[in-house]
C-alpha cells in the first residue's frame, strides 16, 4: 500500500519558552491511495490462487483512515510508535474467474471484496541531522501488520467439492505477524505551532503462506494545539 498522509504525523517543532520537543503525540486523519495485490496459497499444493489486484478487479476505493503517532526525542536518538487503520469494501460483477485459495469465483458472479489494514509499529530512530526546527533520521524497528482480504458471494462459487449453491461463501486471507521495518523520517517546523515532514517505511513480510511487503510514504502537516499534542 502506498499511503499519503494529509494531516497528522510526527513532528519535532520547537515551541517558544522553556517547553522543548522531547515528547509528542499526534492524532488525525489520513487519506491514502492503495495498490493491493493478493495471492492466496493454502497448505494444499493445488490450491494456489493467481494474484488478484483489488483495485483493478473490484475498483476498490481509496478511503480516509486513522493515523496516530507518539515520539520521544533525545536529540540524536528518538523512539517512535504509531498506528494506521483502514477498511475498504465494494461489490462488483467480475468478468473473469478468480481463484482464491481452494475456492473459485466464476465470471459473472457478484462478489463483495473487503480489505482491512491495521498497522501498529515501533522503531528506534538515529537522527543524523537535528536542531530545534529540523530533523533527518533513519529508523529500524518492528511492525505488526494485520492485513485481511475477504471475498464473499452467494452464487457462482466453486469449492473443492464442486459448485456451492444456496449459501453465501466467504473466503478470507489474513496475515498478522511481527515483521522488520526500515525507514526515513524528515521533520521541519514552519512556525511555532505548524510543522510538516515526510515518513517513508519499508515493511517486509516473508511469512509462509503469505509473502508481501508494504511501502508507506507519508507527507504530513501538523498543528499543535498544546506543546505536546497535535
Amino acid at each position: 500500500a502506498v499511503l499519503w498522509l494529509l494531516a497528522s504525523g510526527a513532528a519535532q517543532a520547537q515551541f517558544p519558552g522553556d517547553v522543548g520537543n522531547t515528547f509528542r503525540i499526534n492524532a488525525g486523519g489520513m487519506y491514502s491511495w492503495f495498490n493491493t495485490n493478493v495471492t492466496f496459497e493454502q497448505n494444499q499444493a493445488d490450491s494456489i490462487g493467481a494474484a488478484v489486484n483489488f483495485e483493478d478487479v473490484f475498483n476498490l476505493p481509496s478511503r480516509a483512515g486513522f493515523y496516530g503517532r507518539a515520539s520521544f526525542n533525545l536529540g540524536f536518538l528518538s523512539f517512535d510508535a504509531a498506528y494506521i487503520g483502514f477498511s475498504r469494501t465494494r461489490t462488483a460483477t467480475i468478468s473473469r474467474d478468480i481463484t482464491f485459495g481452494d475456492t473459485t469465483y466464476t465470471a459473472g458472479a457478484s462478489v463483495e471484496a473487503k480489505q482491512t489494514t491495521q498497522l501498529p509499529y515501533g522503531d528506534i530512530r538515529i537522527n543524523f541531522f537535528h536542531n530545534p526546527s529540523f530533523q533527518l533520521g533513519l529508523t529500524a524497528g518492528v511492525a505488526y501488520p494485520i492485513l485481511k482480504a475477504d471475498l464473499t458471494a452467494s452464487g457462482g462459487v466453486v469449492g473443492p467439492g464442486g459448485p456451492i449453491t444456496e449459501t453465501t461463501v466467504t473466503k478470507e486471507a489474513k496475515i498478522a505477524t511481527p515483521v522488520p521495518l526500515l525507514g526515513i523520517v524528515v521533520d521541519t517546523a514552519f512556525t511555532n505551532r505548524f510543522s510538516g515532514g515526510i515518513i517513508f517505511n519499508g515493511i517486509f513480510a516473508p511469512v509462509h503462506p503469505y509473502t508481501g511487503s508494504i511501502f508507506q510514504a507519508d507527507a504530513h502537516l501538523d498543528y499543535y494545539f498544546s506543546p505536546n499534542f497535535g
